[in-house]
């Protein structure tokens, strides 16, 4: 959807992702080694501007390129998406960061604080793939509330795979964003 959110944090920020930024798309999710848990996508630089095309036609759905904040150097891509409105919640997903980037942590808090700041959203859930044991762990120790194992959620490469959801909430969100960025804002200065 095209929207005009934009946040900064500390280090990084979101925008609003663009047409121009189909190339660096296109590299990120084709790098063998960030993308073996992400949906394949095609190579081709085209097929990402028909696919951004389609998604600014989508209501609420929230695509962003996180960025430093100095440089607006792309960092990684993070989203938020099936927006629903009876439960006022939210998933968010498509968070691939470059390998050497530390804005992980950032671009998670950042992500959070749009939904429960800026769009004001009671709930944030996040599927993971099962295997994917280093973003779950992050999930964890971020302090989103582990759900079940959904079984068959996602076909990766042609095939099914399970996931594993975790949920934040905007009654938990006030403690969790005061405790990450106490982290966010130490690492910005390297301590």
């Amino acid at each position: 959807m095209r929207h005009s959110i934009s946040l900064n944090c500390v280090r990084y920020r979101l925008r609003p992702v663009a047409v121009e930024d189909a190339p660096f798309i296109v590299a990120l999710r084709t790098d063998p080694a960030l993308n073996r848990f992400v949906h394949e996508i095609s190579a081709k630089v085209e097929d990402q501007v028909a696919w951004l095309e389609r998604y600014f036609d989508r209501v609420g759905d929230y695509y962003f390129v996180v960025e430093n904040v100095d440089s607006r150097e792309p960092q990684g891509t993070i989203g938020l998406y099936k927006t629903v409105l009876e439960s006022n919640e939210a998933e968010w997903g498509r968070w691939i960061v470059k390998g050497s980037s530390i804005a992980a942590l950032e671009s998670a808090w950042l992500i959070y604080e749009t939904a429960f700041a800026t769009l004001r959203l009671s709930s944030l859930y996040s599927r993971t793939l099962a295997e994917n044991q280093r973003v779950i762990s992050f999930h964890d120790s971020f302090g989103a509330s582990r759900g079940s194992l959904l079984e068959d959620h996602f076909t990766v490469r042609g095939e099914r795979k399970a996931a594993i959801e975790h949920r934040i909430t905007a009654d938990e969100w006030p403690t969790l964003r005061a405790r990450h960025y106490s982290t966010v804002s130490r690492l910005a200065r390297g301590v």
